[in-house]
């Protein structure tokens, strides 16, 4: 789909293969274990609802559901859902070593570019409030906040985002 160049070997995003969703899931558990924004129980859930079969589950109805970076080996993902007409980013994610090189900018360029084929016109997702990062990119990106839920999912604060394509 996409290619990202930074005096690093390219990467290039892509749709899951069924093949890599045991890469995808260990890559989307080890960036979950490592942030700071979420609490236990959000990590253990959020961990087993992005197992190898769920991932499998996503593509097999959706093959855009489950969009992949590559650079030697899977070093990124980006998770959505179609929602009633709308796609739930639900989770995008870059390893570690991999950061600041624009590569989840190109996963949120590729996902935007999935919608017309998924018969969507917008996008919508949550960022917990003290996730600076995540705030940062989706501001840069055009994303609006349409709402601050305090004290909702896992006891946590999130802010809601949706960006209209097209």
């Amino acid at each position: 789909m996409q290619s990202v160049r930074a005096n690093q070997p390219p990467v290039v995003i892509e749709r899951m293969a069924p093949g890599e969703a045991n890469a995808v899931s260990c890559l989307f558990s080890q960036v979950v274990a490592e942030l700071p924004y979420y609490n236990f129980a959000a990590k253990a859930s959020e961990t087993c609802q992005h197992s190898p079969e769920a991932l499998e589950q996503a593509i097999s109805s959706d093959a855009d559901s489950v969009l992949v970076a590559k650079a030697d080996g899977i070093i990124g993902f980006c998770l959505s859902s179609y929602d009633d007409g709308l796609i739930w980013l639900a989770w995008f994610g870059v390893h570690r070593m991999h950061r600041r090189r624009g590569i989840a900018s190109a996963l949120l360029d590729s996902l935007e570019r999935t919608l017309p084929s998924r018969n969507s016109h917008k996008v919508w997702c949550d960022s917990r409030t003290n996730n600076q990062p995540s705030i940062n990119l989706l501001s840069s990106r055009h994303y609006e906040q349409i709402c601050t839920v305090r004290n909702h999912w896992y006891g946590q604060d999130f802010i809601l985002w949706e960006k209209t394509i097209g």
